[in-house]
Parts: C-alpha cells; sequence; structure tokens
C-alpha cells in the first residue's frame, strides 16, 4: 500500500512502522515509506490516514497503543481479513475525535512480506469498507477515493455480512489447500506421491503456502463462520463419495461447477 500509494499520491509523505526492523528498513530502502519511525505512536502522530496492516489478532493492542497520539480528525482503517472483532476494538480504544474504517482489500497471493510488495497489487480489486457506527460520512468518502486512486474498487460492507461471505470465498478455500497438503504430506506413500504430483496438486495447493501467523487470526476471529462452510464442504464430500458410481451424478456436479466457474471468471476479470 506505501508503493501504491506514492505512485498515485506523489506529493504524500509516508511514513512507517514494523516490529521487526529487517522490515522496516526494507520499506524504507523499496521506497514503500520515506521516513521509518522508532515506534507506532511515533509513525502516526499527526497522520491524516493510519492504516494497520498486521495480522488480525495485533490489531487490538495497535489500536490501544496509537490512541493516545492521533490527531482529531485522523482516519483509522485497518486490511485485516476479518472485520466484527477489529471494529469492536476500535470502538473501545479510539477518541470520538477520531474516525475508524475497517478496511480489507480483496487482492494478494501466498507470498508474504515487504519484499514481495507490489505497487500494483490493487488494481482491479473490490477493496471492502466496513465503517464503525458513527464513522463520519466524510471520512468515509475520503477513504473510498484513495481506495480508488490505488485502483480498487470500494464496497461498503457491514462485518457481519463480510465475515459469512469471506468465510465462504477465502477462508475455506485456503484450509482446503492446507488440508490437502496435510492429508497427502502425512501419508505413508508421500515420497511416490510428491513425485507424482504436478500442476494440479501445485495450483490445488498454493494457498497453502501463505503467512501462518495471518491465517491462524483469520480462524480464531472468524471461527463458527468457517466451521459452518468446512461442515458444508464435508457433507458435499461424503455425498461424492457415496456417488462415484453414478456417472450421470457426477456428470451433473462437473458441468454444473464448470459453468459457474466460467461465469464468474468473465464476469470477474472479463472474455
Amino acid at each position: 500500500m506505501g508503493l501504491a500509494l506514492r505512485a498515485a499520491l506523489p506529493d504524500a509523505q509516508v511514513r512507517g512502522w514494523d516490529h521487526a526492523p529487517a522490515a522496516g528498513a526494507t520499506a524504507l530502502q523499496r521506497g514503500a515509506i520515506q521516513t521509518l519511525a522508532d515506534d507506532p505512536r511515533a509513525a502516526v502522530a499527526d497522520a491524516e490516514l493510519v492504516v494497520l496492516a498486521t495480522p488480525v489478532l495485533a490489531v487490538r493492542d495497535l489500536l490501544a497503543a496509537i490512541a493516545p497520539q492521533l490527531r482529531p480528525g485522523a482516519i483509522v482503517t485497518d486490511v485485516a481479513s476479518t472485520k466484527a472483532l477489529v471494529l469492536e476494538w476500535a470502538g473501545a480504544a479510539l477518541p470520538d475525535s477520531v474516525a475508524f474504517v475497517g478496511g480489507h482489500p480483496m487482492a494478494g497471493s501466498e507470498r508474504h512480506g515487504v519484499e514481495h510488495a507490489r505497487a500494483d497489487l490493487f488494481q482491479g480489486a473490490v477493496w471492502c469498507l466496513s465503517p464503525l457506527a458513527g464513522a463520519p460520512a466524510a471520512a468515509v468518502e475520503t477513504l473510498e477515493a484513495v481506495v480508488q486512486r490505488l485502483g480498487a474498487q470500494p464496497l461498503r460492507i457491514d462485518a457481519a455480512t463480510h465475515d459469512a461471505a469471506v468465510a465462504a470465498v477465502s477462508h475455506l478455500p485456503f484450509m482446503l489447500a492446507a488440508a490437502l497438503v496435510q492429508l497427502t504430506s502425512s501419508d505413508p506413500d508421500w515420497p511416490l506421491l510428491r513425485r507424482l504430483a504436478a500442476s494440479g496438486y501445485r495450483d490445488m495447493t498454493r494457498l497453502a503456502s501463505g503467512d501462518v501467523t495471518m491465517h491462524r487470526d483469520i480462524c480464531l476471529t472468524n471461527a463458527a463462520a468457517i466451521a459452518l462452510r468446512l461442515r458444508q464442504m464435508a457433507r458435499l464430500l461424503e455425498t461424492l463419495a457415496e456417488r462415484l458410481d453414478d456417472p450421470a451424478a457426477l456428470e451433473a456436479l462437473f458441468a454444473t461447477a464448470q459453468q459457474a466457474r466460467e461465469a464468474w471468471l468473465r464476469d470477474r476479470y472479463g472474455a
């Protein structure tokens, strides 16, 4: 986001802090930030826009740490993958003079860390925005304008709806990828399986290479919604296992899935 902000808003002054000094130094060296702060309080002092880009469970302590240093009228947002608890924490920690708008850009990859940062990451992506109750409309509109300047499409969505939706299309895919790797790599025949695994296995398991802490926190803060989707998937897999001798049922399921995916691809990415 620092790279994208500096490309889209050349006059903006971007200051940053990271709990890992090496990451902060790399961000400075790559030009994602212009100033590296010594601590989070110094990073947000006098800032108009504050962005928290951390695993979900780190957000709560950061909100408490920066709250006394925020200027009146500042806009605070985040990019964490769950929203309900984040909004709850923001409401408890931040003063009324600050606007909090939860955020979640639907973009990224299994690669993590500042060394993999890309200024064009958000081009065409949907960027969910979940304002805290009472957030001024002008603050939400300002953040929407920033998101658009970064090439993304802002989508206002309440936190509960967001968490339920991403459990299905973001969190469940990671869980399935991790489960597939666990199932196959713990098999006694893994030495053979790993030799035979090719592009299908690679593509299906890509998400399992994602940040471990981030996904742990996602599960802990969206457990009910993820559990619901996992149980739905388990029932579907059981049904599939029982119909492996039914060619008509198999063909119907595969055709329906193929058509739904092709329609989604056309809608999302064009022809």
